[in-house]
């Protein structure tokens, strides 16, 4: 035997891939190595001297393509084919062959390559893929993935709409910072550092910007995507059109402001009616003393001019305040006010109501908190739904109670820390366990049917979110109810 040839078999038995050595007519295996053998689960003698077709080894949908090769002695280079082991297992594999001369013999040598595990595994992934973007496509919301470069990657279906497009082409590739107007952009940054300390931000409103340039409100939530070892790998973020759902709560909220009014009819009447009555009282007084005397002394007019003028100038206040309070302020800046001038105000409205039904109310506030930025008008409504949340509950606690108790409701103002709290607290009915998880959710009441819609504690909730604070309630029930406001004074919109 040739050096060469030695070299060749050597190189053949102990190659890690599986090798063999056919006849190139019949297509019989002359030799086959280990690697073979433990590849399909043949032992040698079940081979030698047979071809693959009469054993099975060669899977039918190779047959066809991989004699044509042989027939036409073609050198053959990473051919796919599927062989069939000796237990029935499918074994994807690449076909090396060409023919060599060994014992003065013309063969066909063949390597073979195992790919099963990369061909399952890309089959895998092809599911996997497949699931995923009908997951991301079935979202009614959309759906952007965005490397750690701001850069999107991928878009749902939804998402273009949102974007009002419908190619990827428009949106992938490009940096989400570019849909992001410019007031919001410390905003979005904001979002990208807490996810990326937090591994979550959720339920964020950021104005977004459209293709044609428009804009709309967004609610967005974030994920961070890591790899298994915890590298960042990229964002997901989550995007809903609330466009719609703030025209409505708009709405919703001057309805609210309506109803207000027309609720303390009685109390705005009652603070018209006393500087009416003063204005009349004066000028009887003057006309009374010019029906003594041809003269009346000057300063004596002046005095009490300036009591009529001083008077008309409180109701024409009253009536400023009325129709600031109930206009749409949708294009109201926000500006530092004073909180305590807010409750005042808010319960000059109420008192008249509380005093005719015999409620105290005691007023504690701390004269040296912080101005806090926001909409005033805004933050009396919420003072004045929580008074008359706490009127009715004092009322139905009343209505089934029969011994007397002393009604209250109180209000207290402080600083703690960098927060400015309120509270407002009353002795009344008290919210049930099974309630306070639900009381700040829209259109859920624990009133009587007629007596309430709803709408007026999710209505302070948006309130005072708007104003980048929170509110806590604690109640007993049938002792009372404790609604804590907590407005950071530090954080800013």
């Amino acid at each position: 035997m040739k050096l060469s040839e030695k070299k060749f078999l050597k190189i053949f038995y102990h190659n890690p891939s599986a090798c063999s050595l056919s006849d190139l007519v019949t297509g019989e295996y002359i030799e086959v190595n280990d690697a073979f053998c433990n590849l399909l689960g043949f032992d040698k003698n079940e081979v030698i001297g047979k071809a693959p077709v009469e054993f099975g080894v060669l899977a039918l949908e190779s047959l066809n393509t991989l004699y044509l090769k042989i027939d036409a002695n073609e050198k053959v280079s990473n051919l796919e084919a599927n062989l069939i082991a000796k237990n029935g297992d499918v074994k994807h594999v690449l076909l090396s062959a060409d023919n060599v001369y060994i014992r003065n013999k013309k063969c066909r040598f063949t390597v073979v390559h195992d790919i099963t595990n990369h061909i399952q595994a890309k089959q895998a992934l092809e599911v996997s893929e497949g699931k995923y973007k009908t997951l991301l496509n079935a979202s009614p919301d959309g759906i952007l993935l965005i490397n750690m470069k701001g850069v999107i990657t991928e878009v749902s279906e939804i998402g273009l709409e949102l974007f009002g497009t419908d190619t990827k082409d428009d949106l992938v590739g490009k940096k989400i910072f570019r849909f992001i107007p410019f007031d919001e952009k410390n905003t979005i940054r904001k979002i990208i550092e807490k996810t990326m300390n937090e591994g979550l931000s959720q339920n964020i409103e950021l104005k977004i910007r459209k293709l044609n340039q428009s804009l709309f409100a967004g609610e967005t939530s974030v994920t961070l995507i890591q790899d298994p070892d915890g590298v960042s790998l990229s964002f997901m973020i989550i995007i809903r059109d609330i466009s719609q759902r703030k025209k409505i709560e708009a709405k919703q909220l001057h309805a609210d402001r309506m109803a207000n009014l027309g609720e303390m009819a009685t109390g705005i009447a009652h603070e018209i009616n006393q500087p009416l009555n003063i204005i009349s009282m004066v000028m009887d007084k003057i006309l009374f003393e010019s029906a003594k005397t041809e003269t009346i002394n000057i300063e004596f007019l002046e005095n009490k001019s300036s009591k009529i003028f001083e008077n008309i100038i409180r109701i024409r206040n009253i009536i400023d305040h009325i129709r600031a309070f109930s206009r749409n302020d949708s294009d109201y800046i926000l500006t530092a006010f004073d909180i305590n001038s807010s409750i005042e105000n808010a319960v000059t409205i109420s008192i008249e109501q509380l005093k005719h039904l015999g409620i105290n109310l005691n007023l504690q506030l701390d004269k040296q908190i912080p101005h806090i930025v926001g909409n005033t008008y805004k933050f009396e409504q919420v003072i004045i739904n929580l008074l008359a949340n706490a009127k009715d509950a004092i009322e139905e606690k009343q209505s089934i109670q029969e011994d007397y108790f002393e009604t209250l409701i109180g209000i207290r103002t402080y600083q703690q820390n960098q927060f400015l709290i309120v509270e407002v607290t009353d002795n009344g009915i008290g919210i049930g366990n099974n309630d306070i998880n639900n009381i700040l959710l829209p259109f859920y009441t624990t009133k009587d049917e007629g007596k309430g819609t709803g709408v007026g504690l999710s209505i302070c909730y948006q309130i005072i979110k708007e104003m980048n604070g929170t509110i806590d309630i604690t109640s007993d029930h049938f002792y009372g109810t404790k609604i804590k406001l907590v407005l950071d004074t530090q954080k800013k919109k």
